[in-house]
């Protein structure tokens, strides 16, 4: 994370939070030997939506949905690898977003009070998205999501 600079760090923080505001609990791993795994949402017994955005050849994300038994245990592996030693702690996802912006350097007072700034104003005079199939609802939903949490926990 320390090479990755502040606005990409912020993104991956307003990306994060989008997924828990919508109710997909993430934990993350700071181990470097879990780098080789790509990112997940597993439905137990069922099926894991794989995701990968990092290290596709060509530049462009990648997803697939994965059904086979073994592979699923190793997803519900991980999984509980992830829980257990996550940077994300906490039991709401106000405490999860707090500690990650901790360990990513993100003062959470400021981002608190930025994002309440940014969900009354709203960010469709400032952010155009390049495709007629994109909107930025999602992203006044996630600032005001982060506006309606204590700045001060």
């Amino acid at each position: 994370m320390s090479r990755s600079g502040r606005y990409e760090r912020i993104l991956l923080l307003l990306a994060i939070a989008l997924m828990e505001l919508h109710g997909v609990r993430v934990d993350v791993l700071s181990k470097p030997e879990y780098s080789h795994v790509d990112g997940f949402a597993l439905v137990p017994g069922q099926r894991a939506v794989v995701a990968n955005w990092a290290r596709t050849d060509e530049e462009i994300w990648a997803v697939d949905t994965v059904t086979r038994r073994p592979a699923l245990r190793e997803y519900s592996e991980a999984l509980g690898e992830a829980r257990e030693h996550s940077v994300m702690r906490g039991p709401d996802p106000g405490a999860r977003l707090r500690s990650m912006a901790g360990y990513l350097n993100i003062d959470w007072v400021w981002l608190v009070e930025r994002s309440r700034e940014m969900s009354e104003c709203g960010t469709a005079s400032i952010v155009r998205p390049r495709s007629r199939h994109l909107t930025v609802e999602p992203l006044d939903e996630v600032f005001a999501f982060l506006a309606a949490l204590a700045p001060d926990r």
